[in-house]
Order: structure tokens, then sequence, then C-alpha cells
């Protein structure tokens, strides 16, 4: 006889509503053992029901949360894989902390415990750290985790009754266990974009007609074609050179915000002959360079050998979609390239060998980007701060917001950077409200040193323009 098919349906309700009960007063307690309060162990429920219902409970808020702080979000199974390793590390730490104690039963207490604190420290990750200015995120990590090693060190400490020397032990062992997650981001959703129907068209017949080989080995033609005509600079002159990176080929606006900015900077900054576009998008395939990593380091290579080291100025243009752990999304479906990090651009800048830099970068969260960038001859503007996302990213579109505010109808007169960059600002905060949108916040750094070169690299574009304009 099924004894359990002879319960009452109301029984099954009841019950089931009993152990949702017990388990708000379990996470109620995890909340106390956040706060250091006495007696907050000793009022948790510990059963299988409950382990599971706050396992589950666990899971569900990564799900929401990592929802809700993920801009056009797209379900990402590898979650899963997150939140079974820390299943699994929570079980090796219930085992030795059970042949710690010599009692079994003290495994099932253990895992109960964790998952009642785990919510918690989950939701203030997700909620509160990300979202601090970057200039305390650093302090804000570090005071975090020394909360958790504490909050562990005290639960460990009552469960062990007092006994010190092995309360740090499983404390230590909590935190090396833990380490290899601590870069990793626990979350069951990726970034997408709002690509307004594109990607429809991006993913025709035409991306199975690519021959990847011949890509890849089309890229040595195409990056001499690129740089050969490269000329050098001129001694005695503060000559400009610019370095267009369109890299995600998703969307066409990068493809065109690239093209837009060479001729523009090309016609107004005196880059013509000296400006090279690297882009990803298949209509341009057979005729410019892949937008890659490498690509990158050749063409900033080659440009550094052109380039007087004391004289001369790069003005660096990348464009792409950004990710919250700050890395330029490198896209070219079917091929696999590798995303580009703020220490990968300063690798690239320090081996060639270019002193004087302009760096602009036109990405969600770029602000992130400044940090790894700054130094005393660099002028970086981002279209984002580190937290926050920018606009324009629609496949119609000639330019981002970004883009658009720095370069479309510019006005016909000498060149200030530091002040164009400043009212573009300005341009993309009123557009903005305008929108009703989010503020991106784009974010300004100039060195010290830059401020001074500035001056003469924009009093030697002015002569040259003068000089273009005169009739010979």
């Amino acid at each position: 006889m099924d004894l359990y098919a002879s319960i009452s349906k109301e029984s099954k309700q009841s019950g089931l509503i009993r152990e949702f009960r017990i388990m708000s007063l379990n996470l109620y307690c995890g909340i106390r053992l956040l706060a250091f309060r006495r007696n907050a162990i000793e009022k948790i429920t510990v059963s299988y029901d409950q382990f599971f219902l706050l396992l589950g409970f666990y899971a569900l808020m990564a799900v929401v949360v990592s929802y809700a702080v993920t801009s056009s979000a797209v379900f990402d199974l590898s979650g899963l894989g997150y939140l079974g390793v820390k299943l699994l590390i929570a079980l090796i730490m219930s085992f030795v902390f059970a042949k710690l104690t010599g009692n079994q039963g003290d495994l099932l207490k253990i895992l109960v415990i964790t998952y009642c604190v785990l919510p918690f420290f989950y939701l203030i990750s997700f909620t509160l750290l990300i979202f601090l200015p970057e200039t305390f995120l650093a302090a804000g990590y570090i005071l975090f985790i020394a909360w958790a090693l504490a909050v562990c060190f005290y639960i460990a400490l009552q469960l062990l009754e007092g006994n010190k020397p092995k309360a740090v032990l499983i404390t230590l062992l909590w935190l090396s266990a833990s380490y290899p997650l601590a870069n990793l981001s626990f979350s069951f959703w990726n970034e997408g974009y709002d690509d307004g129907g594109e990607l429809a068209a991006y993913t025709d017949d035409a991306r199975y007609d690519v021959n990847q080989e011949y890509v890849y080995y089309n890229q040595y033609r195409l990056l001499n074609n690129a740089l050969d005509p490269v000329k050098p600079g001129i001694a005695g002159v503060n000559d400009l050179f610019f370095v267009g990176f369109g890299a995600d080929s998703t969307q066409d606006v990068f493809m065109r915000e690239i093209d837009h900015v060479r001729r523009v900077v090309n016609e107004r900054l005196g880059t013509s002959g000296r400006s090279v576009a690297l882009v990803n998008n298949l209509k341009t395939l057979d005729s410019t360079p892949l937008a890659s990593s490498t690509n990158l380091r050749i063409a900033l290579k080659h440009i550094g050998s052109k380039m007087n080291r004391d004289e001369d100025v790069i003005f660096l243009y990348l464009t792409s979609h950004g990710s919250m752990n700050h890395e330029l999304a490198v896209e070219m479906w079917p091929l696999d390239l590798n995303y580009i990090r703020p220490v990968d651009i300063k690798t690239y800048l320090d081996d060639a060998d270019i002193r004087w830099r302009i760096i602009l970068v036109s990405a969600c969260y770029s602000g992130g980007f400044i940090k790894a960038l700054q130094d005393e001859h660099s002028l970086i503007l981002t279209a984002a701060a580190s937290d926050k996302t920018s606009f324009g990213c629609a496949n119609e579109n000639e330019y981002t917001y970004f883009g658009e505010a720095l370069f479309k109808n510019m006005e016909n007169k000498p060149y200030q950077f530091v002040e164009h960059f400043v009212q573009a600002m300005e341009k993309i905060k009123q557009r903005e409200l305008h929108e009703n949108l989010i503020p991106s916040e784009p974010q300004l750094f100039i060195g010290k040193l830059m401020k001074e070169k500035l001056k003469l690299l924009e009093q030697d574009i002015a002569t040259a323009m003068v000089s273009q304009d005169q009739p010979n």
C-alpha cells in the first residue's frame, strides 16, 4: 500500500507550506549569523528537505539577480556549472568539518548553515559591490572578503565549541577552496544586444561561405596593403597617426563608425597617409584587415616604427561592445578571435615604443580601461563609466552616440582636443536626458605631461591644415 498516497492533499500542502516557513526562519537565522548574533545557529532547522529548499532558493536568487543586472540578458546554462562547483566545495568542506568534530551528522548541518548565508553573500556582491565607484571598488571587495571570512570563522568557532585553531583551519580551507572561483561571475545570463533585426541578416547563408583558412592567410596581404603606405613622421613636427579598430561584426555600426571617424580625422586632423583601419565585418573581409588582437599588435608595432617617439602621437579609436569585466568584444563569426583587455592595449603600445597616446574607447563599461592605460603621456576618453552602458549600438546607425557627438558635424575651426572632448561629453549627457536613458557617464583622463603636448600638437595640426588649404 502507498502510504504517501493515503495522506490527504491538504496535509501534503500544509507540510510543504510548513517547510517553506521553516526555510524563511532559517534564512532569517542566516542574516543573524552575518551580523554575528548569538544563538542563531541553535535555531536553524537541519533536514534534507531544508537543504534542498535552500539550495533551490540560492539558485533561484542567482537567476533573478543576475538577470536584473545584465543588459539585454540572454540565458546561459553555464551558471549551472558554477552552482555545481560551489556545491562540491560545500560538500568537501562539510565532510572535513564532520571529520574534525567526529560527528557525521554535522555534514548535513554545515550544508544547511552554508546555504542559509550564501544567498545573502551573493545578493551583496551582485547588487552592491559591482556598482561601487571605481575608486572604492578594490577597497569594497577587500572589506567584503574580510567580512565573509570573519563570518566563516564565527560559525566554525561556535560549532567547534570555541576551538580557535580548528576554526582558523576551517576558515583557511574554505578560502583556499573558494579562491579559484573568485574571478568568475556566477550568472545565468550573458549580455545580449538589441540588434534591431540585423542578426537575422547576419545569420544568413553568407557567413557559411566564409573560408576561414583563406581569411587567416589573407591577413598578411591585407596588412601589407594597409601598412606599407603609412608615411613616417616629419622631423621637428608633432604628427598625428590614426588607428581605428571596429571589432564586432554582428552590427554594421562599428564598421561605419570606423570609416567615418577615419575620414574625419584624415580631413580635419591631418592623418591622411598616416591612418589605418582594422574592421570585422563580412562586407570587408577581402578589403580590410581583421580587427583582431594580433593585427592590432602588428599595426601598432609598424606604426611605432614610423613615428618619432619624442614628437609624434597615436590616435587609437576602438569601438565595439564592452563587458562588465572590462573586455572589448572581438567578433567575426565563424572565426574564433580573442577579446581585447586593457592590459593588452597597454602592452602593444609599450612594445611598439609609442610614448604619446590619445585613446578613445566607444563601448559599454569602457571606463574600466582607464586604470590600466593611464600615464603622464596619455589622453583617454571612454564612452561610459566602468559600471555603465553606452548607447547607439544599432545596426542601422552610422555612429554610436559617443562617435556621433565627437565626429559628426564638426565645426570648421582649429581643433582643441580637451575642449572638443568635454563638449562631446555634454552633448551625450543632454541626449541621454532627453531620451530618458540611464546616464553613461563618459570618462576623461589627461596625463600631466600630455596637457602641454596637446598644445604643441594642436599648433602643428592647425599649421598643416592651413598649408593644405592654400592653393599651390
